[in-house]
């Protein structure tokens, strides 16, 4: 276990946690510049006032998180829809190819045993249009490839934006924390009473 020593807003504190002594001090810096903040914007503010304000916000900025990470996980769940449309599409197109390409050879074994007979043209007709159908199922192909290729880059995007959400959630909770523990230590130092009575 990690402990350092921060300032929030003028104030000492010992932080211990699990969590590098660089995250720490990312914490406590957070806590302490929303605290200053408040504080400017309103003078008469007391400390422990400061401290709740600054709690609500930090949950504020959590919850905002929270439903930002779920529309972005319920894009995801569509986009892989999508992307399993197109993989079968794709998946269908390739089967399709095979088989054209297996034709073509068929016809040219077939066309090399008549190439001395009157049928020659006829077949090179035939040889023309399928090679025509081959080339439109291979764009056609190539295209649905590129679009899957899409999908699946912008889907490990937002695999990774909802990973970055979740570690901003994580930070949060972690400040939340913070704000409660310096208001439970203001409140302590405030009320003397409270002092006497715990030792």
């Amino acid at each position: 276990m990690n402990v350092v020593t921060v300032f929030i807003n003028g104030i000492e504190y010992n932080l211990k946690g699990d969590e590098q002594e660089e995250y720490l001090h990312k914490v406590a810096s957070y806590v302490d510049k929303k605290v200053k903040n408040i504080l400017e914007n309103n003078s008469k503010l007391s400390t422990s006032s400061a401290a709740i304000l600054s709690a609500l916000n930090v949950a504020d900025d959590m919850l905002k998180v929270k439903d930002q990470n779920a529309d972005l996980s319920k894009q995801v769940g569509e986009l892989k829809k999508v992307e399993k449309v197109y993989e079968d599409q794709l998946n269908s197109l390739k089967k399709q190819l095979k088989y054209t390409e297996e034709l073509n050879e068929e016809l040219k074994e077939k066309l090399k045993k008549i190439q001395n007979s009157g049928q020659l043209k006829e077949k090179d007709k035939q040889i023309e249009k399928l090679q025509e159908e081959i080339e439109i199922i291979k764009e056609t192909t190539q295209k649905y490839v590129k679009e899957n290729t899409k999908i699946v880059e912008e889907n490990k995007e937002l695999k990774f934006q909802i990973q970055s959400e979740k570690y901003k959630i994580i930070d949060l909770q972690h400040k939340l924390i913070e704000n409660q523990i310096n208001l439970a230590k203001e409140k302590k130092q405030k009320n003397p009473l409270l002092n006497k009575g715990t030792r």
